[in-house]
């Protein structure tokens, strides 16, 4: 007899009772007919595939889904719909990427069908409250909250995948179901995910050669930069590190120093710890370009195509490269050797570039490791080579390798000194405010301060220029220089920055920014981190204008006007003072009950 375990599915204003589960197997689709199994809430299911199981707890406002299969053999594609359901009505709906940058949020009425995948938290509001979706961040097998919204409603596929899995005995990731407050809901599911539990210290300011320079960066440029660094009173106090980008190795898969770099990397490594400053290094170490050795001579250290042959599975900016094979223990050596060399030239920081490259290949050498966990094997490699004697921080990283491999973290997508880009990035660093300095520092990426009132030379590289085709008319666009931010609009970035409260890293030429430019680095690094600041309309607005944040002694208010025109809030915010300090003006300012706000501007109070 045929039974529906989620027959008590209701959370809410949300009826997800009328669920169905589904596999595919190599194409092939079939729903799941569910039965009574030898206990309460358990159900079984059995097919041609296999034995499959499911155990559904639930208490209150809150529930479970715990599932496994038993194949009768290997599958190569296998897509588990745990719960697929039609037709959910919402208010205010987030998505979260697999990685940094990505998340999403919808509004009704969606005038258009859009689709997305949403990993780890996805999240559905109305009023203050808020259904939350998760699955754990140490995934035992892929998996995602896939959907299609339109109008006013949701369809949803919550669901788990096993590709080129030699194994036939699989537990699914559980799904949770949690109805409250999604603040709440996400600083508990942030404690609930920690591996390793650290004791963060205040995050180190530093300055990276990336977003100015980008692959025209010199080793005169960096030293020329950090002299200036260290000759400011200021800057000199707060900033800790120089990271040299990418740009610096002869190609990805050989990292060593290219002719722009004549004196080595050891030696300039040597002349940045002189200025007192910890040297930091840019590295992409899944990507191997045609022309390096390894893809010439060691093509048995690339993952694969569907096919089963090495594979281009990365590309960026028309740029390709295979990507290194971590199941293979020749790629793991080369990885142990790689970092403890650069160690051995003085470098204290990595900067881990485009990881989930690794997750573009279609198949590895060990089929036996999930998916899920390629990237576990990738991190321990390098892990092993530092071996405790430098910090990493993961761009790029999929959250799916958890907290134990890395201290700092990207969560912003690549920033531009460029008003759009300022609004279109803020989400990924609201949406990602419970994972810092819980599971490790946020890196919401640079804090510039070099725009058209801010800098002498405020034009930078122009990199989309690959993007013209021969065949391509002239489009303006693609001589955007990304520098086009005004004052006030930089002031809205690095607000964001302090609210972040992780990582702050300056990316201009600072020897070509004027007073004002100069004054806003100095004011963002030498501001308290203080707590992470919550996004108090994070899930009711389409982007987070108010901002709350915990300082040591007092806190910070951030308010933000994302709109083209001026606009009118109320300050009813708990626990604001009758008096603060307009952060950025420097002045002493009795705090209104209603402010009018400048188009593009924000108002960042502390107390």
């Amino acid at each position: 007899m045929r039974i529906n375990p989620f027959k008590e599915f209701v959370f809410g204003g949300w009826d997800l009772s009328g669920g169905v589960s589904k596999v595919t197997a190599d194409g092939n689709e079939s729903e799941l007919l569910w039965q009574a199994g030898g206990t309460p809430d358990s159900f079984i299911c059995s097919n041609d595939l296999g034995q499959w199981s499911l155990q559904v707890e639930k208490c209150g406002s809150k529930a479970v889904i715990h599932s496994s299969v038993s194949l009768s053999a290997p599958v190569k594609h296998l897509l588990f719909s745990v719960l697929e359901c039609q037709d959910i009505p919402f208010d205010h709906l987030l998505t979260s990427a697999m990685k940094m940058g990505g998340c999403k949020v919808f509004m009704p009425p969606v005038e258009e069908e859009k689709s997305f995948d949403s990993f780890y938290t996805f999240a559905l509001s109305s009023g203050n409250t808020t259904l939350l979706i998760t699955h754990p961040l140490d995934l035992g097998c892929w998996a995602k909250v896939s959907g299609r919204v339109k109008d006013h409603c949701v369809s949803l596929d919550i669901c788990a995948e096993a590709d080129h899995f030699s194994g036939v005995e699989i537990t699914f990731p559980d799904v949770t179901f949690e109805l409250g407050n999604g603040i709440t809901m996400l600083q508990d599911y942030a404690g609930n995910n920690i591996e390793i539990d650290r004791q963060f210290p205040v995050p180190q300011p530093g300055w990276n050669t990336w977003d100015y320079y980008r692959w025209t960066i010199t080793e005169n440029e960096v030293l020329k930069n950090a002299e200036f660094i260290a000759r400011d009173p200021v800057l000199s106090k707060h900033i800790k590190r120089i990271i040299i980008d990418d740009g610096w190795q002869y190609c990805y898969g050989e990292w060593h120093a290219n002719s722009y770099f004549p004196s080595g990397m050891k030696k300039l490594a040597a002349e940045i710890r002189k200025l007192n400053f910890t040297p930091g290094l840019w590295v992409a170490p899944v990507c191997v370009e045609p022309h390096a050795r390894i893809a010439q001579l060691d093509y048995d250290m690339l993952a694969l195509s569907e096919g089963g042959q090495p594979t281009l599975a990365f590309e960026c900016m028309r740029r390709n490269a295979f990507v290194l094979d971590p199941t293979v223990e020749k790629s793991r050596k080369f990885l142990r050797e790689l970092f403890d060399r650069l160690i051995g030239d003085g470098f204290g920081y990595f900067k881990l570039d485009f990881l989930a490259a690794l997750l573009n290949a279609r198949r590895y050498h060990d089929q036996s490791i999930q998916r899920s966990q390629i990237m576990r094997h990738l991190m321990q490699s390098i892990t092993d080579g530092v071996n405790g004697r430098a910090e990493i921080m993961g761009c790029n990283y999929p959250y799916m390798a958890g907290n134990r491999f890395v201290s700092i973290s990207r969560v912003g997508g690549d920033i531009h000194s460029d008003w759009d880009n300022i609004k279109g990035n803020t989400l990924h660093v609201a949406y990602r405010f419970w994972m810092n300095k819980k599971l490790w520092i946020n890196d919401p990426d640079f804090a510039l301060c070099r725009g058209v009132e801010t800098s002498d030379y405020p034009d930078t590289l122009q990199p989309i220029l690959v993007l013209c085709k021969p065949e391509m008319e002239y489009i303006k666009v693609i001589n955007n220089t990304y520098s086009n931010a005004t004052e006030r609009e930089l002031e809205v970035l690095l607000s964001i920055v302090l609210m972040a409260a992780g990582a702050v890293n300056l990316s201009d030429d600072l020897t070509k920014l004027n007073e004002a430019g100069l004054s806003l680095a100095r004011k963002v690094v030498a501001a308290e981190s203080g707590e992470t600041a919550v996004p108090l309309d994070l899930f009711s607005a389409e982007l987070p204008a108010k901002w709350m944040q915990k300082l040591s002694h007092g806190g910070r208010f951030l308010l933000v006007n994302w709109f083209d025109e001026p606009q009118e809030f109320k300050l009813d915010v708990p626990n604001l003072p009758d008096k603060a300090t307009d952060f950025w003006k420097g002045k002493t300012i009795t705090v209104p009950d209603e402010i009018v706000l400048a188009p593009h501007s924000c108002l960042l109070l502390e107390y």
